[in-house]
């Protein structure tokens, strides 16, 4: 009799878990054949599947990935509608890289793909691949401030990237890079903000960090 209470025990904990993962779930998007849950994340919203956002999302996304999710922040997103013609950041995207959704990857995957990122930043590659969608855009050598593991499953680049467009004026972005393994997928997350300084450094470590930490525990990483 013991056993079965402590059978049943377990299996309303297990179902109270899950139950709890979907309440905090926007929604799931699949990669390869694993399913990633977007988590909710106060001040923002995960919108990739409006389609005002998602075209634009698209069209300024290189081809080699797939975005699983884009959220804009409140302010933002009220004015979605505009969107191709208004100025915003304080935005992240969740993507992963088409070539490798079927890949099974590891934390050693996860640290060479960190010491290529901080050792050679492929700028020349992205150039390349903006050409192919007809954005003209020149893009600065990053500028890469620092790189750090906020856990195991997880690594961070923080940089500066000075963008040119077309008949607009210059200006600089401070960007996050995040290389994360979930469910033994590779996954990216990539969180940008107009660079204004130091404090501006701060605050995009703050905010990737937290988001980072809410993405990993929300698919069952703890570390």
């Amino acid at each position: 009799m013991k056993k079965i209470v402590n059978v049943i025990l377990i299996l309303l904990v297990i179902n109270n878990c899950a139950l709890a993962q979907d309440e905090n779930c926007v929604r799931k998007a699949t990669f390869g054949e694993t399913e990633i849950c977007l988590p909710k994340i106060e001040g923002y919203q995960e919108s990739y599947t409006d389609p005002i956002i998602k075209q634009f999302a698209d069209g300024t996304e290189v081809p080699t990935n797939m975005i699983l999710g884009f959220y804009l922040n409140n302010q933002t997103y009220e004015r979605r509608d505009s969107l191709g013609l208004i100025s915003f950041d304080d935005f992240f995207k969740i993507y992963g890289t088409k070539q490798i959704k079927n890949l099974k990857a590891d934390s050693s995957l996860l640290k060479k793909l960190q010491d290529l990122l901080t050792e050679n930043f492929p700028g020349e590659l992205i150039k390349k691949e903006f050409d192919k969608i007809g954005l003209e855009i020149k893009i600065g050598a990053p500028t890469i401030i620092k790189t750090y593991n906020l856990n195991a499953n997880s690594f961070t680049c923080i940089m500066l990237i000075k963008y040119e467009l077309e008949g607009m004026k210059s200006h600089v972005t401070a960007m996050t890079i995040n290389g994360l393994l979930l469910n033994e997928k590779l996954i990216w997350m990539a969180y940008l903000l107009n660079y204004n300084g130091e404090e501006t450094i701060l605050r995009l470590q703050e905010n990737s960090n937290a988001i980072l930490t809410k993405l990993l525990s929300i698919n069952g990483y703890y570390d």
